[in-house]
């Protein structure tokens, strides 16, 4: 009895010790091989390290490794007796490669490389069949192995500011994968077994030299958020329309000039952004994306909306900025959800009396267009704090000016107003009022002086 007792005290006692080392991380790789059964967890951020010991093989319950800040430039091929290792951390190294026996680390999870001068991963990549999350970031890896095929249990891919070129047809392969992160680098073009990646939720393609996208595209059914943004796009495939769980698309800075018909089928749409394209025009049908609450059309070739444009009635913002419309729809007072509406740099000359109706606008910007006048309706836009108006050819403003009485500041420079009503005494609130470069004489500033006390006005 006495020795079952001494037995389970030492069982007990060493468990204990066993798990507290567990918690514990070891920044010294001497004091590390010192007792190496010990140590599950190691950290090594030494700028004079320039190699790994052969003994590092003797950590056998070594779970996690943190490699940063070294002048490492390989691994030893002894990394591969880490049989329990899950995470594998590699970041501001001069490693340039990897031994082929680190296809023997059967348990690893999560691998990462930052701000390292790795090239290419060996074919014994494949073998990592546990691994679940791969990035690597800021890198000069141009390429990757057919044998990446084989990782069925990836799930987050994230290679980005590297220096790929292309995508092994393989990668159709990983049918666990969730998010797929390629941004700047130097892809030409995707594999049609892009398509193949049916769970598939996140993938983003931004500032690579994509010129199109493979009609497989169409068959990512689970597909949420697409980031295509700053490539070479011209057109994007009808296959789109597809995408029928897509909540976001991200297409900026393309050359696209036309839009695809079938677009207008992603009713799931909840952001779009086409900015800095070469868009002329809209389809007739764009109002069916009738839950998108953002969309961003900044820096196109736009010169009228479609009158279906207003059944976007769940938009909040909207950016017009720098096209060459001429006039808004009247369908536009239907965008009741609007609180920031941006149509700056365009060719207006006049608005709708429907704008009177987004009453719960709380940002509108329309300088520098044509605008002689505003309607009446402009009253009405009772929620209204900023309204940008300088650069326009205003030579009165009506009197339901007055009623905007959350107004907190107003724009005016560049005008030709003369006058300003007595109704502005009402607006309590504004504190700043931009109206240089106007035709006002002295008497006139006075006024508008003492019917505004307590606000900021500026005449030069």
């Amino acid at each position: 009895m006495k020795n079952y007792i001494t037995f389970f005290t030492f069982f007990l006692f060493s468990s204990i010790v066993l798990i507290a080392q567990e918690g514990k991380t070891y920044k010294s790789l001497e004091e590390a091989l010192k007792a190496p059964e010990l140590v599950f967890s190691l950290e090594l951020t030494n700028k004079d390290l320039v190699s790994l010991p052969k003994d590092i093989k003797n950590l056998k319950n070594l779970k996690y490794l943190t490699i940063r800040n070294t002048q490492i430039t390989e691994l030893p091929k002894e990394i591969g007796s880490l049989s329990n290792l899950t995470n594998l951390e590699l970041g501001m190294n001069q490693i340039k490669s990897l031994p082929k026996s680190i296809g023997k680390l059967k348990n690893l999870k999560v691998l990462e490389f930052t701000n390292s001068k790795i090239t290419s991963f060996p074919e014994s990549f494949g073998d990592l069949t546990n691994l679940e999350y791969l990035q690597v970031t800021v890198t000069d890896l141009a390429s990757l192995p057919k044998s990446i095929g084989k990782l069925k249990k990836l799930k987050n891919i994230n290679i980005s500011t590297s220096k790929l070129t292309s995508i092994p047809e393989s990668i159709g392969n990983l049918s666990s994968l969730e998010e797929f992160s390629l941004g700047g680098n130097k892809i030409i073009n995707l594999p049609r077994s892009i398509g193949d990646l049916s769970n598939l939720k996140i993938l983003f393609l931004i500032e690579n030299q994509l010129t199109t996208l493979p009609s497989s595209i169409g068959n990512l059914t689970n597909l949420e958020i697409l980031s295509i943004n700053s490539n070479q796009f011209k057109n994007l495939p009808e296959s789109l329309g597809k995408l029928s769980k897509l909540r976001e698309l991200h297409a900026g800075g393309n050359v696209l000039t036309i839009l695809p018909e079938q677009l207008t089928s992603l009713s799931g749409l909840t952001l779009l952004n086409l900015s800095a394209n070469q868009l002329k025009s809209l389809p007739n049908l764009f109002g069916n994306l009738s839950n998108l609450n953002n969309l961003n059309l900044y820096g196109n070739q736009l010169k009228a909306l479609p009158e279906s444009f207003g059944n976007l009635s769940n938009l909040q913002e909207l950016y017009l900025t720098n096209n060459k419309l001429k006039k808004l729809p009247e369908s536009f007072g239907s965008l009741t959800n609007l609180l920031m509406l941006y149509v700056e740099k365009n060719q207006l000359s006049g608005l709708p009396e429907s704008i009177g109706k987004l009453n719960n606008l709380e940002l509108l910007k329309l300088n520098n267009n044509h605008l002689a006048n505003l309607p009446n309706s402009i009253g009405n836009l009772t929620n209204l704090h900023n309204l940008y108006l300088e650069g326009n050819q205003l030579v009165n403003l009506p009197d339901s000016i007055g009623n905007l009485t959350n107004l907190n500041s107003l724009y005016l420079e560049g005008n030709q107003l003369s006058s300003l009503p007595n109704s502005i005494n009402k607006l309590t609130n504004l504190y700043s009022l931009y109206i240089a470069d106007n035709q006002l004489n002295e008497q006139e500033i006075k006024k508008i002086t003492e019917l505004l006390p307590n606000c900021d006005c500026s005449f030069k």
